[in-house]
This record gives structure tokens, C-alpha cells and sequence, in this order.
């Protein structure tokens, strides 16, 4: 089994630009508290999550060669050195809960695993001996608490969405097989569980179809899955976000990005003004503020400028450097911000990349009220 190393690099300061005062905010999940709006960067080109409440972010350097893991603390600048995940090539974290527990794609054969400051790395038990090659599988989020663990194993060439749950009897419990296989194909389709809400009531991600390789679909706790509804059946989709307690997804769809919602269900958000969904499709990688916030990326590296964006039912989808600049907020000259990863659950603080003058990919942390959106 993998063995991280345990010789840390230190702790390290990131690159910090802060500007603008403080705000009064009403977040979504407590009392009124003063917001500092500001911007800070960190020199490093992956980053994996924010814990539920923004102070930590998890953070991998993909020139490491070994996957170097980095929990970034949002309030104070400080990056410290956690483990290392495994080679960039295959490896790398997916998730971090409110209790610094980090779930991964990790070591080598690649399996399902979870690491914690006290127990280093943990492999999830897989029901099955072996998946269609040397790999098991792959843990993709984490629930707020840490006990609750989702993602895809391999039933040797069949891939099977799980849910592991720290309660239970210790081994991956396949939730229900939805969709179709392609015509002809002696393979059941293809399941993965991508995120979990933070108190563990949904699971989602994505299912193949028979048109499809991958088409937008939810768990509930008892295991049972519903494939969702919005857009033509031959136009692939996914939920990559999901809110605090499961009642809005978030995702991408025939190259647009969608929400849905217990109350109102699917909600087409489209692409930022004068985008094609071929060259600038839109991604809404994180749900805040109990759906009144999403953010995502827009655009294709191959083909255009990758931007990240804001949506609001008051203003759609805006550029997030508008709005960061509205605020009183500037970029450093030649930055531009590619694209968001994660936000907390008020969307005060927000995750994402940026490229740097030098054309570098790092990550960048963003504190906003509730107000600068609108809200």
C-alpha cells in the first residue's frame, strides 16, 4: 500500500492580494458577520475542495511527481504540507469534509481511499475482487462529518456507484444501476456517485444511457436512483455540485450549464453572453447559499479563454471577475480567472484556478459578502 511521506515542507506563505473593506452578511447557515472582500493566490495548480464552512482549502501540487497535498487556511494565508495522494498521472484528491477527513483517487494499483491526520490513508473495502484492468476504483466527495464516503468501483469492466458509510459494515454498499447499456454492448451501464450534500441525504452524478455515456442522475439515502429530466435524450450531462442538503443539483448538460431542484425542477442556465456551447461550454461546479448561489467555469482550453462565473436568479450568469472588481477588488495585471472548483456553503468564500502573467496555473481563493452578488 501507498505509505505518504511524513516529512513535511513547512509551512509556507502564498502569494496574498487583499483589497476592499467589510461588509455585514447574512449567511446561509448562521447569524449576521462581518466579510473582509479580498483575494488571495496560491502557487500551486490543483485545487480539490473547500471544507464546508471555507476556512481550509485542499490543495495538490501537480509537479510534484507524487501528488503533494496542501490544506490552504483561507483566514490566515498559511499553506501546510499534509501527505501526498500518489502519481498526478492517476492520483488525486476529491474532496474535503468539515472534519479535514480528504477523500482521493490514490496509490497504485488506484482505489478508493480517504486520509485523516490521525490514520494516514484508509482503503475503502471494495465488494469485488478486481475491476477490468489492475485499478479498484475512486472515492469522489465526502459528507460534512466525514462518514460518508461516494464514488465508482469497478465490477470488473462495469463501473458501479457506492456509498461507504464509516457506520456500516466497513465495505462499499452499490447503490440501484440506473440507465441503459449501449445497444449491443454485453457491459451494464456505467454509474458514478460524484458528490454528496453535506448532511448525506443525496448522493449524485452521472449514468450511461443507451445514446449516452453519461446523463445527469441522483441516490437518496435508502440507495435508490432517480435519472433526471430536462433535455433531449442523444445530449450527455452530469450533477457535479450538489447544495448542503441535497435539494439542488447543479451540472452541465448538452454543453450548458443546469440546475434542479426538489420545488422547481430542471433549470437550463445557459452560457455567458456571446458563448457557443461547442468552443465556451458552461460547468457549474458548486451550489451555495441553498441554491441561490452557483458557480462554474465557461469556455474550452483547446478552443478559447476558460472564465469563471457567478449565477443569481436576479442577475444569470455574470463573469466572477465583474463582480470581484464591482466589489473594489483588482487582479493582478496579466491573471485572469479560469474557473471555480468549490464555494462554502453562504458562498462567502470561493475555490477556483486562475493563470497567472507567466501563463501558470494557480488557485485562487476569493472572499466576497453574500451582497456583492446580490443577494
Amino acid at each position: 500500500m501507498f505509505l505518504p511521506r511524513r516529512v513535511p515542507l513547512g509551512l509556507l506563505a502564498a502569494l496574498v492580494l487583499v483589497a476592499g473593506g467589510c461588509a455585514d452578511d447574512n449567511d446561509a447557515t448562521g447569524p449576521s458577520r462581518r466579510v473582509t472582500a479580498g483575494i488571495r493566490f496560491v502557487p500551486l495548480g490543483w485545487p480539490a475542495d473547500l471544507t464546508p464552512d471555507g476556512s481550509i482549502a485542499a490543495i495538490q501540487d501537480p509537479l510534484s511527481g507524487t501528488g503533494d497535498l496542501y490544506f490552504f487556511h483561507t483566514a490566515t494565508g498559511v499553506l501546510e504540507y499534509k501527505t501526498q495522494v500518489g502519481s498526478p498521472l492517476r492520483d488525486f484528491a476529491t474532496g474535503i469534509s468539515a472534519t479535514g477527513v480528504v477523500t482521493a483517487l490514490y496509490d497504485d494499483p488506484v482505489q478508493a481511499g480517504f486520509w485523516t491526520d490521525r490514520s494516514e490513508w484508509t482503503s475503502l473495502a471494495s465488494a469485488y475482487q478486481k475491476g477490468c484492468d489492475a485499478d479498484f476504483g475512486g472515492a469522489w466527495d465526502v459528507s460534512a462529518d466525514g462518514r460518508s464516503v461516494v464514488g465508482l468501483v469497478w465490477h470488473g469492466c462495469d463501473a458501479e456507484a457506492f456509498r461507504w458509510d464509516a457506520a456500516g459494515r466497513g465495505i462499499m454498499t452499490p447503490l440501484e444501476r440506473l440507465g441503459a447499456s449501449f445497444p449491443g454492448s454485453p457491459s451494464a451501464p456505467s454509474n458514478r456517485a460524484t458528490v454528496i450534500a453535506d448532511d448525506g441525504s443525496r448522493v449524485a452524478g452521472f449514468a450511461q444511457t443507451d445514446q449516452v455515456d453519461r446523463w445527469p442522475a441522483y441516490w437518496d439515502a435508502d440507495g435508490s436512483g432517480t435519472l433526471l429530466t430536462g433535455k433531449p435524450a442523444d445530449q450527455p450531462g452530469e450533477v457535479l455540485a450538489i447544495s448542503a442538503d441535497g435539494r439542488v443539483l447543479a451540472g452541465t448538460w448538452g454543453g450548458e450549464a443546469y440546475y434542479w431542484s426538489e420545488a422547481g425542477g430542471f433549470v437550463n442556465l445557459g452560457l455567458l453572453p456571446g458563448g457557443d456551447p461547442f468552443f465556451d461550454p458552461t460547468y457549474a461546479n458548486a451550489v451555495s447559499a441553498d441554491g441561490q448561489l452557483i458557480f462554474g467555469t465557461a469556455g474550452n482550453a483547446f478552443f478559447s479563454v476558460p472564465r469563471a462565473w457567478v449565477w443569481t436568479a436576479a442577475g444569470g450568469l455574470r463573469d466572477l471577475t465583474d463582480v470581484l472588481t464591482a466589489a473594489g477588488l483588482t487582479l493582478p495585471a496579466g491573471t485572469s480567472l479560469t474557473g471555480v472548483v468549490a464555494a462554502s456553503n453562504d458562498g462567502t468564500r470561493v475555490l477556483g484556478t486562475a493563470t497567472d502573467a507567466q501563463f501558470r496555473t494557480i488557485t485562487f481563493v476569493l472572499t466576497l459578502p453574500q451582497s456583492a452578488y446580490g443577494l
